[in-house]
């Protein structure tokens, strides 16, 4: 069986040799001293770490002659403590929650006894730090997925924590650029810092375009995300790159059971009111009441559970597991343009007020003189007139059929409704995390695809 572990270890390596690279740790520790009920340190006692989340064993270590233990790089997680040792009863804490590079203290105290006999605490809802002096603060994932988020960015949340200030705007969007052509922003100032000098990871990952500091390279489905935490100052020197905040993002991981769910959110234009620029100009014009067309939908799916085959590996499923995440946005959005366009009479020359029909100094004045009327009209101009504004509609035809109002009624128009259109999706698979003994191995591949286009 250990010869198995190791070749499915090896071969998990092989499959990420094109994907690694130099991450910080997304992982917890938990370490403490273990003593009898006079306060005597206990040696030599069996200390067992169970993933309940996953039914895994992720460590077994044995306490020292000073009676500390410590299990380091633990998968985020919920964990039972079980210790052990002759002549005690068996010491179980359950339900400790253990998140993004949480040091976790653990004192047990054993009852004198036999390991047949069992004794069960259950751990407090709210655990305190005492291993780490950082200002921080976790997102949880829970939180993510329920708070509401304008387009479901994660970011937003960020400003949840103390001491953070947001100067982006209202509406976030995944993805290098936004579908009005400006680029995508974290201007998020942490604790009065630049927002060029914060920190994102992702699982690890370095997360941030180096060329400015202020744009993210991927942006994990909010689905995908099993916790976030925010490192405000005091943290420490593992987390370099950055003066200011650390924002590192965890993706979630299957389990020992399959959960998968579905979604979609949809905003449209038959579900809004009208705004009230557009609801003005149609009214004044005769037009019905419309709100401007919208078209957004955002849908995907996510799958997790154990990776076995029955009768052959993994049939407890307790060894290897994976998640896959999936999520697409389409976004039309319409937006309305005007052009003016020359009435009859000016095509004619006839203008409606007295123009310059001479030459214009360089400090703007007319020396010539100024008329309504225009008799010499350059052979490319008159041209221009007959091949493009000849064959234009009429001012007067598009304010009978109640597309223009106002003063110029007569000489504009509506050009078109311009449609802004974007679609997005982006795809992570966490690779099959496999657990074997006290070896842990995770690997993951993500794939973010935009398209922006103008619609007319």
């Amino acid at each position: 069986m250990r010869m198995l572990c190791r070749l499915v270890i090896l071969l998990a390596l092989c499959t990420l040799l094109a994907d690694i690279s130099m991450a910080q740790e997304v992982t917890g520790n938990i370490s403490g001293i273990v003593k009898d009920q006079s306060g005597a340190v206990v040696p030599n006692a069996t200390v067992t770490v169970t993933n309940t989340d996953k039914n895994a064993v992720m460590k077994t270590v044995t306490t020292s002659s000073n009676g500390d233990f410590s299990a380091t790089y633990l998968p985020i997680g919920r964990y039972s403590v079980t210790v052990e040792a002759a002549g005690f009863q068996r010491f179980t804490q359950k339900d400790i929650e253990l998140h993004l590079h949480d040091r976790y203290t653990l004192n047990p105290t054993l009852q004198v006894g036999q390991t047949t006999q069992q004794v069960t605490v259950e751990a407090s809802g709210q655990q305190v730090e005492l291993q780490n002096q950082a200002a921080a603060g976790l997102i949880s994932g829970t939180e993510v997925r329920e708070l509401s988020l304008n387009n479901r960015v994660f970011e937003q949340l960020v400003v949840l924590q103390p001491g953070v200030s947001n100067g982006a705007g209202d509406q976030l969007y995944i993805g290098t650029t936004n579908p009005f052509g400006t680029v995508n922003r974290a201007d998020f100032s942490i604790n009065g810092a630049r927002t060029t000098m914060n920190n994102w990871t992702v699982d690890g990952a370095d997360n941030v375009d180096r060329g400015a500091n202020l744009t993210l390279l991927n942006y994990p489905s909010v689905d995908a995300i099993a916790e976030f935490k925010i490192l405000r100052g005091e943290y420490n020197a593992e987390f370099g790159r950055a003066g200011g905040g650390q924002v590192n993002v965890a993706t979630r991981s299957g389990g020992s059971r399959f959960h998968a769910s579905a979604y979609e959110f949809v905003r449209n234009d038959a579900l809004n009111a009208n705004t009230f620029f557009s609801k003005m100009a149609q009214v004044s014009s005769g037009r019905p009441n419309i709100p401007p067309v919208l078209r957004y939908n955002d849908f995907g799916f996510t799958i997790g559970g154990p990776v076995f085959l029955p009768k052959v590996y993994n049939t407890e499923h307790n060894k290897t597991f994976f998640f896959v995440s999936e999520e697409f946005r389409r976004v039309i959005t319409y937006v309305t343009q005007q052009a003016f366009r020359p009435t009859s009479a000016e095509k004619l020359g006839q203008m409606q007020f007295p123009v310059c029909t001479g030459t214009v100094s360089s400090s703007g004045t007319c020396t010539g003189t100024q008329s309504t009327q225009v008799t010499s009209i350059s052979p490319l101009a008159a041209e221009y007139v007959k091949d493009i504004w000849s064959k234009a509609p009429e001012g007067w035809k598009l304010k009978r059929l109640g597309e223009v109002s106002g003063p110029d009624a007569a000489r504009a128009c509506l050009a078109n409704m311009a449609a802004i259109a974007s679609a997005e999706s982006a795809f992570a698979l966490r690779y099959a995390e496999v657990v074997c003994e006290d070896h842990a191995l995770l690997g993951q591949h993500r794939d973010e695809v935009e398209h922006a286009l103008g619609l007319k």
